[in-house]
C-alpha cells in the first residue's frame, strides 16, 4: 500500500503548495492537501487523514502557525507521532519571517531549515524524505551486500584527504545499468560525509548520451527556477552555446554552488555520456571537474557505465572513482525475499540456476521477484539459459497485455514514446482517458514501479531502455486514440506554458518526440529551443523505426540536415549527420548523399569510412568496393558493431568464405550481442544444415532491440530450407507485415520468395511491384524466375534469371535449384539428369556457406 503524505497549509498558500504538488509523482505516495468545504467535514477528514498518514508536511508561515485549523492538524500529527515513532514530520518554512521559535516546542526538532526556494526544490526534498523514511523498506531503496564496498570507499576518501589535504568533491560511480549505483550513492554519501547529512536530498538529472554542458546548464536552471522563461531562454541558450568551454564550465559551477549552499549533492546519470566513443572524457568534462575542484563545498556524483582512464584520473585529484560490482548470490536471495515481502506475498525463490543466471544484477533480480510474486517460480525456472534470455523472458511476461490492466497498458504506452514525462502530465492523460481517481492512478503507477517497469526520476516518470524497446517490439506504439489524447494534452500544456511564459524541458522534449513519431515537424520557435542532444536522440529514434519507410527517412533528413550549420559539439554533429546520410542512401538520393559524404571527408570524421562503404554496398550494390573501406573502418573502431556486421555480409555475398570464417572466429567473444553478426552466423548455419544451432541463435537475435523482423525472417528461411514449408513461411511473413513490425522491404523480399515457391504467383508479383516502387533494383528478376520454376517452365526461369545482369551468388544458387528440379522432372530425358545434378552440386559446393534464400538487409 502506498504511503500517505498530509500537506498542512494555510489557505493563502494553496497556490504555492499546488505548484509543489505538481512535482510530487502520485506513484510514490498519496499526497493530501487540506481542501474541504465545511467545518464538520474538515475536522473529521483531518482526523482521518492525519491519522492514516505516513508523513506530515507543514508549510510554515506566520499565518499558518497562527491558524486554528493548522493548529488542529499539528495536534493530530503529535498524536500520530506518539502512536507511531516511525511517523515522519517535516516543517518547511515558506518565508523569512517565520522561525522555529514560532512552532510548538515539541515540533521544533523537525524544522528542516533552508531546502531551496522554489516548488521544485521543496518537492524534491519531500520526495527524498519519503525515500529515506516511509519508503526506505522497499527493495529498490535498500542497499544489499554493499557494506564492504562502502567501507572501502570511505577508506579511499581518507587516502585522498591524506594525499591532497582536501576532500574529494567529484565521485564517479561506474557499473552496468541497474546494478544499484544510485542506491549505493545514497549510502556512500551518508557514510563518507556524515557532517553534511542533506547530501542525498540534492537533484538527480538524467542526461542523454550526447549531452554537453548546455544540457546540464538547462537542467540546473530549471531545478532552481522551477520553470524557465520561455520568452528569453532561446537567446540565453544560444549565448551559452557560443561561449568557450571554460566559460560554460564556470557558469555551470556557479549553478552547482547553489546546491552546495543547501548542503546537497548533484547527481548526473548519463551512461557513457561524459565519454567519447574512444573511451576518453569529452572535451567539456575536464574543465568542469577543474572548476568544481575550486569550491570543495560542491558535491557532484556522476553515475556512468565506464571508468576514467588512469591517466585522466591522475589529472583530477578531487575525483574519487568507484566500480560498482555485481551482488553475490546470497545478497540476490535476500533482495528477492525482501521484494516478495514488499508485495505482501509469501517469499518464494526460483531455482538456484535462475539465481546464478541473474548474475548479481539487482535490477533483474527485482523484476524476477515481482514476476514470481504474481505467478510463482515455475514461470522463470523453465529455461534460465543466460542473463539476456532471462531478462527477455521476465520482461516479456511482465509486459504481456494479459497481465496488465487498461491503465497500466496506457501508462507504459505513453512512456514508451518519450524519454521521460512529468508526473502531472501523465496523471492528466490517464484521468481524462479513463475517468478514474487519483488513488487508482497512484496505485497503478506504484504497481508498475514495484514491478521494475517504471522508474521515478525527480518529478518525472521514465521507463528503462530494455523495457521501452521490448514493449515496442511486443505492442508497437499503442492505440491511435491514446496517441491523439496524448498529443492534445501536450498541446494544451504547451499553450498554457506559452501563456505563462514558462518552459518545462521535459514537456518540450516530449513534444519533439511526438512530432517525430506522428510525422510532423517542430515550428521554428520550438526548434530553436531544442538541444543538440535531444535532436540526436529524435533523429536516431526516427531512423531506427523506419529503415524502409520513405516517409520516416525523409523526416530524418528534414530534422537532421540543419545540424550541418548549427552550433554544437562536432561529435554530436557527426552522429546526427550520420543518420542523415544513411537515410539519403536508403532513399536513393545520390547527389545529396555524396555531397554529405564529401563533408564528412572534409571534417575528417571517423565514421567517414563506414558511411561511404554503407553507400557503396547499399546504393551502388558494390560490396567488393565497400570491403577496403570497411577494413579501414574496423581499424578506426567507429560504429564497430555495424562495421563488423557489414563486413560479414559483404564477405558472404561475394563468397569470400575464408575471410568470413576468420572474421567470425576473431569476433567470437562479441558475436552474441552483435545483431548483424548473429544474422550472418544464422545464415551460415542454415546453409550448412545445422538447423538446431540456427534455432538457438535465432532466439538470441529475437531478444535484441529492433530485431524481431530479422529473427522471424530467419525462421521463415529455416522453414523453407529445412521443411520445404513455403506456405507456412508465407503465412509467418504475412503476419509480420500485418502487425507492422518494420523492415517491410526485407520481409517483402522474403515473402515474395515464399509465395513464388508455394505457387502463389499473385502475391509474389504484388510484392515485386511493391519493391520496385520503393526503389529496389536488385533481386527482382529472381522472384519471376521462381514463379516460372513453380510452373515447371525451366527455360523461362533461366531467361528471367539472366535478366539481372552479372549473376550474384544468390542467382547461382537459384540456378542450382532450377537445375535440380529440372533433373527430377518427368519430361527430362534420363541421359541428361546426371549432368544437371552435377552442375547443381558444383554450384552448391562453391557456395556451401550461403543459403539460397538469403536476401539483402
Amino acid at each position: 500500500m502506498l504511503p500517505t503524505v498530509f500537506l498542512s497549509l494555510e489557505g493563502g498558500d494553496e497556490g504555492f503548495v499546488a505548484q509543489v504538488q505538481r512535482f510530487l509523482p502520485d506513484g510514490l505516495a498519496y499526497f493530501y492537501p487540506r481542501s474541504f468545504a465545511n467545518g464538520e467535514a474538515l475536522i473529521s477528514a483531518m482526523e482521518e487523514r492525519v491519522g492514516q498518514a505516513s508523513m506530515f508536511v507543514l508549510f510554515a508561515t506566520k499565518k499558518s502557525v497562527a491558524s486554528p485549523w493548522v493548529g488542529f492538524e499539528i495536534d493530530r500529527a503529535r498524536l500520530a507521532k506518539i502512536k507511531d515513532p516511525q511517523f515522519r514530520i517535516i516543517v518547511v518554512p515558506l518565508d523569512a519571517e517565520v522561525s522555529h521559535a514560532d512552532l510548538p516546542a515539541w515540533m521544533r526538532d523537525y524544522w528542516v531549515g533552508q531546502v531551496g526556494q522554489g516548488p521544485r526544490e521543496i518537492a524534491r526534498y519531500i520526495r527524498r524524505a519519503l525515500i529515506a523514511g516511509p519508503m526506505s523498506h522497499l527493495p529498490g531503496q535498500q542497499v544489499y551486500g554493499r557494506g564492504g564496498l562502502v567501507d572501502a570507499a570511505v577508506s579511499q576518501v581518507g587516502e585522498i584527504v591524506l594525499r591532497t589535504e582536501q576532500t574529494p568533491n567529484v565521485v564517479v560511480l561506474a557499473g552496468n545499468a541497474g546494478i544499484g549505483r544510485r542506491t549505493f550513492s545514497r549510502r556512500f554519501l551518508a557514510a563518507a560525509f556524515p557532517s553534511t547529512p542533506d547530501l542525498q536530498f540534492g537533484p538527480e538529472f538524467l542526461l542523454p548520451q550526447y549531452a554537453d554542458l548546455a544540457d546540464l546548464y538547462r537542467a540546473l536552471r530549471q531545478e532552481i527556477e522551477t520553470d524557465l522563461p520561455l520568452s528569453g531562454i532561446a537567446k540565453d541558450l544560444e549565448a551559452f552555446a557560443g561561449a568557450s568551454i571554460e566559460v560554460q564550465a564556470e557558469e555551470v559551477t556557479r549553478r552547482l554552488a547553489h546546491f552546495a549552499d543547501l548542503g546537497q549533492a548533484v547527481t548526473v546519470v548519463t551512461g557513457n555520456g561524459i565519454f567519447q566513443d574512444k573511451g576518453y572524457l569529452k572535451a567539456w568534462v575536464p574543465p568542469l571537474f577543474d572548476k568544481v575542484s575550486r569550491d570543495r563545498r560542491i558535491r557532484l556524483v556522476a553515475v556512468t557505465n565506464r571508468m576514467l582512464h588512469e591517466n585522466e584520473l591522475r589529472a583530477h585529484p578531487n575525483l574519487l572513482q568507484l566500480a560498482i560490482p555485481p551482488l553475490k548470490e546470497t545478497d540476490i536471495r535476500t533482495l528477492m525475499i525482501g521484494s516478495a515481502e514488499a508485495f505482501g506475498v509469501k517469499p518464494e525463490l526460483p531455482s538456484s540456476e535462475v539465481i546464478r543466471t541473474i548474475g548479481g544484477h539487482p535490477g533483474i533480480a527485482r523484476a524476477t521477484a515481482a514476476l514470481v510474486a504474481r505467478k510463482g517460480p515455475a514461470v522463470v525456472n523453465s529455461d534460465p539459459s543466460d542473463l539476456f534470455a532471462l531478462q527477455e523472458d521476465v520482461l516479456s511476461e511482465s509486459l504481456n497485455f494479459a497481465n496488465l490492466n487498461e491503465i497500466q497498458k496506457d501508462v507504459l504506452s505513453v512512456l514508451s514514446w518519450v524519454p521521460q514525462l512529468g508526473g502531472d502530465t501523465l496523471r492528466r492523460i490517464i484521468l481524462e482517458r479513463h475517468q478514474t481517481d487519483l488513488k487508482a492512478f497512484g496505485e497503478t503507477v506504484s504497481s508498475l514501479i514495484l514491478a521494475c517497469l517504471v522508474e521515478v526520476s525527480g518529478a518525472n516518470y521514465v521507463i528503462s531502455g530494455p523495457v521501452r524497446s521490448l514493449f515496442r517490439r511486443l505492442h508497437g506504439y499503442g492505440s491511435r486514440e491514446l496517441m491523439t489524447t496524448f498529443s492534445a494534452v501536450l498541446k494544451s500544456e504547451w499553450d498554457a506554458a506559452a501563456k505563462n511564459d514558462e518552459l518545462r524541458a521535459e514537456l518540450l522534449d516530449a513534444i519533439a518526440y511526438m512530432a517525430a513519431i506522428e510525422g510532423g515537424t517542430l515550428p521554428p520557435e520550438l526548434r530553436s529551443l531544442l538541444l543538440p542532444s535531444t535532436l540526436q536522440a529524435v533523429v536516431r529514434d526516427t531512423y531506427d523505426r523506419g529503415h524502409d519507410d520513405p516517409e520516416a527517412l525523409r523526416r530524418v533528413v528534414a530534422w537532421g540536415a540543419p545540424a550541418q550549420a548549427m552550433k554544437m559539439d562536432e561529435t554530436t554533429r557527426e552522429e546526427i549527420l550520420s543518420y542523415v546520410v544513411r537515410a539519403q542512401t536508403r532513399l536513393g538520393d545520390e547527389s545529396a548523399a555524396e555531397s554529405l559524404l564529401d563533408f564528412f571527408d572534409q571534417r575528417k570524421y571517423r565514421s567517414r569510412f563506414y558511411l561511404r562503404a554503407f553507400y557503396l554496398r547499399l546504393h551502388k550494390n558494390d560490396p567488393k568496393a565497400a570491403i577496403p573501406l570497411l577494413l579501414q573502418a574496423r581499424e578506426v573502431r567507429k560504429y564497430l558493431t555495424q562495421v563488423v556486421g557489414d563486413l560479414g555480409r559483404a564477405y558472404q555475398r561475394l563468397g569470400m568464405w575464408k575471410p568470413l570464417y576468420d572474421l567470425v572466429r576473431d569476433e567470437a567473444d562479441y558475436i552474441g550481442r552483435n545483431p548483424v553478426l548473429l544474422d550472418v552466423q544464422i545464415g551460415m548455419l542454415i546453409a550448412q544444415g545445422e538447423f538446431d544451432k540456427a534455432e538457438r541463435v535465432i532466439r538470441t537475435l529475437r531478444s535484441l532491440d529492433r530485431q524481431e523482423a530479422y529473427a522471424q525472417g530467419r525462421t521463415a528461411m529455416l522453414m523453407m530450407r529445412r521443411d520445404q514449408n513455403f506456405h507456412g513461411a508465407q503465412a509467418l511473413l504475412t503476419d509480420l507485415l500485418q502487425r507492422g513490425v518494420g523492415s517491410q522491404i526485407y520481409v517483402r523480399k522474403l515473402r515474395a520468395i515464399a509465395a513464388a515457391s508455394s505457387g502463389d504467383a499473385v502475391t509474389a508479383r504484388e510484392d515485386a511491384e511493391f519493391l520496385k516502387s520503393r526503389g529496389v533494383r536488385h533481386g527482382i528478376h529472381g522472384i519471376e524466375a521462381r514463379i516460372r520454376l513453380g510452373q515447371d517452365d525451366f527455360d523461362g526461369a533461366l531467361r528471367e534469371l539472366a535478366k539481372g545482369g552479372p549473376p550474384s551468388l544468390q542467382d547461382e544458387l537459384l540456378r542450382a535449384t532450377i537445375l535440380e528440379v529440372r533433373a527430377n522432372a518427368a519430361a527430362t530425358p534420363f541421359g541428361e539428369r546426371e549432368a544437371l545434378r552435377q552442375q547443381a552440386a558444383e554450384i552448391r559446393s562453391r557456395n556451401r556457406m550461403l543459403d539460397e534464400y538469403e536476401v539483402e538487409r
